[in-house]
């Protein structure tokens, strides 16, 4: 049966295939997905991930928001005043559309799914759709695979989808699960499949195996307490890795996957310990974060313990130091949960720190670490310099020959010293190397985010070290002092204020009051005027 089925309606026909689409010829943003999923690639290919309406979404922003972000960062609906203002707004023009299938009504309905966002008022008018009787149910559904099938907005395929899930259509499954497969629209393609299948959690499974990102941390979410052995040993090996933060995963795999028991068995693979030290490490460091950390993981202790214990007798990986260095600097926390002695990582205490201690000090970590300095892959190197800032071995150089080499990712590093000398060869390799003609374009106030702005980034990581070196590195202030990235000419003026005026070379006020001439951001002229005037700026 075709998508766009002619219905009944009294006596004239209700068809939504003779309308003239509202997008006019711009292609459906299904299209695009399709014609970017391949048989034997998990995910997207490559040049997937950007939408087509990439240039209209963002239009005047500045910026953009990586797929789903918008949507996981803001994370639940709304339901207030406005959203179901919206929500009634698009229901009337839901109506009208299944009423009469005219071309008017079809743009009036488009407009608005245009307008707003739909994670604002989406649960209010799924509530209001289900209680009106006087949608006909197959021409919603018509309506649904239309949006999803054609629109070429990102917005009217949400709301597309989010209306399949009101229906227990089998043939709408495929069609999700190819959509879902894109993070923007991964949670809705969850919800829907959660209400369209009855045994909806391995399909969600098999979705979750395609996403990285906010995708695969919206569908952890609702696997949730999950009983399959299945996805749930799955949840500790793989599931809790996402391309975002670790710790919004963490402690639901934990608990849902049963880490405590999987532990408690004498020869836990190799991948379970994996990753059971990045769910314990995340578990940690997301006490200070946007997601629940060790406190709230009740079993904590005993599983670190076991954790610990397993390591004892096997040679454990770099990533794995890592994690045991995490969990010893937890446990040393002199006003920690460990020392806390209501709780049970106060009776495991001693015992903890002694198997982290026995790990960290076998002799050959220092030699593990200098081989992964030297490998070209970017994860290997990373864990062996982290490694080896917890070993207290200097590596600047390592950083240094890198960031000659063109690993261009590495300024902040290297600016991390008090040795004048090595700033010295720091400034001179930036002013080699950092094309600042290009920089100093003149000020507008770009935020400076994304590849464009690579060098810009790089130029803001000298800046920011400057001001603790006075007199040095006039060139990068000034062209820093002209770049339209605003941050880069707020941090020229720090550095400029932190100086001794003495120190300023002879065109430096004739620089900063040109500057404040053309200066389009509020704060960043009164920094400018305070530098001119000798006031001090608040850090």
């Amino acid at each position: 049966m075709s998508l766009l089925s002619v219905f009944s309606f009294g006596s004239r026909p209700w068809s939504l295939s003779g309308i003239a689409p509202p997008w006019g010829n711009r292609p459906s943003l299904l299209g695009h997905v399709e014609a970017h999923i391949r048989p034997d690639h998990v995910g997207l290919v490559e040049g997937g991930e950007a939408l087509p309406d990439e240039d209209l979404v963002q239009a005047g922003k500045g910026f953009s928001w990586a797929p789903g972000a918008l949507d996981g960062a803001f994370g639940h609906h709304g339901g207030g005043g406005t959203a179901k203002q919206v929500a009634a707004a698009v229901l009337r023009a839901l109506r009208t559309l299944t009423q009469k299938a005219t071309s008017k009504n079809a743009a009036a309905l488009y407009a608005t799914l245009c307008k707003h966002a739909t994670l604002e008022y989406i649960d209010p008018l799924l509530a209001a759709v289900m209680g009106d009787e006087r949608l006909k149910p197959e021409r919603l559904h018509a309506i649904a695979q239309w949006l999803v099938t054609h629109a070429p907005d990102r917005e009217p395929v949400k709301v597309g989808v989010a209306l399949l899930g009101l229906f227990r259509a089998e043939e709408d499954r495929d069609l999700l699960l190819t959509l879902g497969r894109h993070e923007e629209f991964t949670l809705y393609v969850a919800v829907a499949l959660s209400n369209v299948e009855e045994r909806h959690e391995r399909t969600l499974w098999q979705l979750a195996q395609h996403v990285t990102g906010w995708g695969r941390i919206q569908i952890i979410e609702r696997l949730a307490g999950t009983q399959d052995e299945h996805i749930r040993a799955w949840l500790l090996r793989e599931g809790y890795r996402n391309d975002i933060m670790v710790e919004y995963t963490a402690l639901i795999c934990a608990t849902t996957g049963d880490l405590l028991s999987a532990l408690r068995l004498p020869e836990p693979d190799d991948a379970l310990l994996r990753g059971a030290g990045e769910i314990l490490s995340a578990l940690i460091h997301g006490r200070a974060g946007p997601a629940e950390g060790i406190g709230e993981y009740s079993q904590g202790a005993e599983t670190a313990e076991l954790y610990l214990e397993h390591l004892q007798n096997r040679e454990a990986t770099l990533e794995q130091f890592l994690v045991v260095s995490t969990i010893k600097q937890f446990l040393e926390e002199e006003l920690g949960e460990a020392h806390d002695p209501n709780l049970e990582w106060h009776q495991r205490l001693e015992k903890m720190q002694g198997l982290a201690r026995s790990i960290l000090s076998r002799s050959d970590w220092t030699e593990r670490v200098w081989a992964g300095l030297a490998s070209n892959d970017a994860d290997t190197f990373n864990t062996a310099a982290t490694a080896a800032r917890v070993l207290d071995i200097d590596i600047w150089e390592i950083y240094f020959e890198r960031l000659e080499r063109g690993e261009s990712h590495h300024w902040y590093f290297v600016l991390q010293t008090d040795d004048p000398t090595r700033i010295d060869r720091v400034i001179t390799l930036a002013e080699e190397r950092l094309p600042l003609e290009l920089i100093a374009t003149g000020p507008a106030d770009e935020l400076g985010l994304g590849p464009v702005f690579q060098h810009h980034s790089a130029l803001d990581f000298v800046l920011q070290a400057l001001r603790h070196f006075p007199g040095r590195g006039w060139p990068l202030i000034r062209a820093g002092l002209q770049s339209p990235v605003t941050r880069n000419r707020n941090m020229a003026i720090r550095a400029l204020s932190a100086w001794d005026k003495r120190l300023w070379p002879a065109e430096t006020k004739l620089v900063l009051r040109t500057a404040l001439e053309r200066e389009p951001n509020g704060g960043t002229q009164e920094a400018m005027r305070k530098v001119l005037a000798g006031e001090e700026l608040e850090y």
